[in-house]
């Protein structure tokens, strides 16, 4: 039997997103052999992470808090995403954006990494706005969060209570391909991307990696000369001998990217900063881990080296 776990990220147990949620459940569990774990996450105990670090120095342990996302794997809401097949998050939008709630969820997944636990889990999303709206901007926050935990994004559903009797019926329809997906996983297994595909994969969904991680790196500006990789080798903040050798390498790599952006080659540009990027992760995690005094390599699945 697959599960799809449904989580409501609202304090109301009834109103817009509990139903849109409900419709798209109800399509789901009509797929046969399909079951649903309706969770309201305001019923379950779980904070922000504390950066204890204790996920890394100790992976098998998974997550040590003594909370529903903790005690060592052993937390109520944690093996539920453990054992399910498939994910659904319904948030209202507060604040022109994704809730408090869906947020420390999703920091809370962070120790799922080490693992590669989650990778390729299919999941999609409801983010239900009134008044103002906003709810694009809440589903690119999803979207987002998806793809640094290696979710499968199917599909997300930005919807307003202006067009809510519309949004039923797409509701109804991402169910039953949800439902569809986690009967795949449980009888197939799960799928595992690599890191080219998942950039590839996420470059038409609502958020893709490319354009925020090279403004990010190259701080704003488009420009390697500005890049945090150049700041760092040549102010010689980073001291890891290795990690300066892999800053280097990465330079050359986003000097390549931004030469092939320029000339429109959107699948190099992509490529090359997926190297850069990957680069860029190993080194700055040596070179912290040293400081931090974890002595552990980085799980080879999480960004192996291009």
């Amino acid at each position: 039997m697959a599960n799809l776990l449904a989580l409501l990220m609202s304090p109301r147990k009834s109103g817009f997103t509990s139903g849109l949620l409900q419709r798209a459940i109800e399509a789901a569990e009509a797929v046969p052999g399909v079951s649903i774990d309706l969770v309201r996450a305001y019923d379950y105990e779980f904070g922000p992470c504390t950066a204890c670090s204790s996920c890394i120095r100790h992976p098998e342990n998974y997550c040590i808090l003594n909370d529903d996302m903790g005690k060592k794997g052993e937390g109520e809401l944690f093996k539920k995403v453990l054992s399910a097949n498939a994910m659904i998050i319904a948030q209202p939008v507060y604040c022109w954006g994704s809730t408090a709630k869906t947020h420390l969820f999703i920091e809370r997944l962070y120790p799922f990494l080490s693992h590669n636990t989650l990778h390729g889990m299919p999941f999609a999303s409801i983010s239900c706005a009134g008044n103002q709206g906003m709810m694009h901007i809440a589903e690119i926050e999803l979207a987002k969060w998806a793809f640094t935990n290696k979710l499968l994004y199917l599909e997300g559903i930005p919807v307003h209570t202006v067009y809510y009797d519309e949004a039923l019926n797409r509701a109804q329809f991402m169910g039953k391909k949800l439902g569809e997906a986690a009967l795949k996983d449980e009888k197939e297994g799960r799928h595992h991307l690599s890191d080219e595909e998942s950039w590839f994969y996420y470059m038409d969904k609502p958020w893709n990696a490319f354009d925020p991680y090279l403004y990010n790196l190259t701080r704003g500006t488009y420009r390697w000369e500005d890049s945090l990789i150049e700041y760092a080798l040549s102010q010689g903040t980073v001291k890891n001998n290795e990690a300066v050798k892999m800053l280097e390498e990465a330079r050359e790599a986003l000097i390549e990217t931004i030469n092939a952006k320029k000339l429109h080659d959107f699948r190099k540009a992509q490529k090359m900063l997926l190297k850069a990027s990957a680069l860029w992760t190993h080194a700055t995690f040596l070179e912290n881990s040293e400081k931090l005094g974890l002595k552990r390599n980085m799980p080879k699945d999480y960004r192996p080296l291009q």
